[in-house]
């Protein structure tokens, strides 16, 4: 009776040992994967400036596909506004709405006003009170209610955050600002740009 007993405890302590350790392991290499995540955010900037000039032939050099064209009356400053969709490197297609102006400086005086109200958690996604709404339909997100329920579901921004760099402000779509941050950091960079600063 008393082996039987000792060697369920030792059992019992083997597999709780392990299962620690495990959990350990897991606990440690999430840390380390969401730590460089945030590094990387950390060191591509929301604005930056630039002397470059892109143009919408820089952007279809990477293979995005452009969608559509907006219509860019109402969008102080802008000259072009692409919407469309890119794959990163080992990801699906995302998409994405990139705006021109004619410098660095025009952009950021007239367009982040615009693209603070496209983008993020209290994005305006209504037509009747953004203060532009051409392609305002791209720029939700439709989710069902939860499951089981008969809730409808909602609607929420597709762009989690923005950048701008050099002449371009480039909504990308995330679940939130460091979603968006990497993707557009990834097509910057397909692009020749160099957004780490």
């Amino acid at each position: 009776m008393y082996l039987r007993s000792s060697s369920r405890l030792k059992r019992f302590i083997t597999h709780g040992v392990a299962a620690g350790l495990l959990f350990t392991f897991f606990a440690c290499g999430t840390d380390s994967d969401e730590s460089s995540a945030s590094k990387s955010n950390e060191l591509l900037q929301q604005i930056t400036p630039s002397e470059r000039l892109f143009t919408h032939d820089d952007v279809d050099a990477t293979g995005f596909k452009t969608s559509k064209q907006y219509d860019v009356e109402g969008l102080t400053g802008a000259t072009n506004v692409l919407f469309g969709f890119w794959r990163p490197d080992g990801s699906e297609a995302k998409e994405y709405e990139i705006r021109f102006y004619p410098s660095h400086d025009v952009a950021v005086e007239s367009g982040t006003a615009f693209a603070e109200e496209a983008t993020g958690d209290d994005a305006i996604l209504d037509k009747d009170e953004a203060s532009w709404n051409e392609g305002i339909k791209d720029r939700r997100y439709f989710f069902a209610g939860p499951i089981g329920t008969h809730g409808s579901g909602g609607v929420k921004a597709k762009y989690g955050g923005y950048v701008i760099y050099g002449n371009m402000i480039m909504l990308c779509e995330g679940a939130n600002a460091a979603h968006s941050l990497d993707r557009c950091g990834a097509l910057l960079a397909a692009m020749g740009a160099d957004p780490i600063q």
